[in-house]
């Protein structure tokens, strides 16, 4: 159903779908906001409503897609905080929430979350640290949050990623020095926390990731 151009009363529609264990709305004219019935698909695996004009909140019914692998809501116009009910998704390898107006901090529930490969927060307005729990999100290889308006400094917990290969950091107001850990981070691929207001000198200990 990717690439055309529906109506809003499309997702409304599918609820009965109950057996639906993929629905991709990628890319179409889809506006209003998410419909809470959408939580009814509890078959879902994979959700993609990415690249819409969906505004308005994240409804916290998707905390009921406890079978939820991949979850796409980027390149929208939703507003508001991610809901705590979204940690109820213990199965998330994919996230992908980029290029939105949301909010707050991030929430602490992500934690939860240990299935994580891939997360997606850029351009948005999240605000506060980067939270030290994403240390324990031990199977994340893609993270992504550059362009938000997140302070303090670098945690150190993000050292112990060690399976990760792209780390996005840039565009906030990120202080403190570089973290001489990321030495720990043997196959990262991509560093970027340009755009920052890091001080100090360059560890040399970055000479270190041959991957880079």
């Amino acid at each position: 159903m990717n690439t055309n151009f529906l109506n809003k009363f499309i997702l409304a529609s599918l609820v009965n779908l109950t057996k639906l264990t993929i629905l991709d709305l990628y890319q179409n004219n889809l506006s209003g906001s998410i419909p809470i019935e959408i939580g009814y698909l509890s078959s879902l695996n994979e959700l993609d409503l990415s690249f819409n004009s969906l505004n308005s909140s994240i409804p916290t019914s998707l905390g009921n897609l406890t079978s939820l692998s991949g979850l796409y809501l980027n390149e929208n116009h939703i507003s508001g905080s991610i809901p705590k009910e979204k940690g109820n998704l213990n199965s998330l390898y994919l996230l992908s929430l980029d290029d939105n107006n949301l909010s707050g901090p991030i929430p602490s529930d992500l934690e939860n979350q240990k299935n994580l490969v891939t997360m997606f927060l850029s351009v948005n307005h999240f605000i506060g640290s980067i939270p030290a729990f994403f240390g324990n999100l031990i199977n994340l290889q893609y993270l992504y949050i550059q362009s938000n308006n997140l302070i303090e400094e670098i945690p150190s917990s993000i050292c112990n990623l060690i399976s990760l290969k792209v780390l996005y950091l840039g565009r906030n107001n990120l202080r403190g020095e570089i973290l001489q850990c990321l030495v720990n981070i043997n196959g990262l691929w991509v560093l970027k926390i340009a755009y920052n207001n890091l001080n100090g000198e360059i560890p040399s200990s970055i000479c270190n990731i041959i991957s880079l």
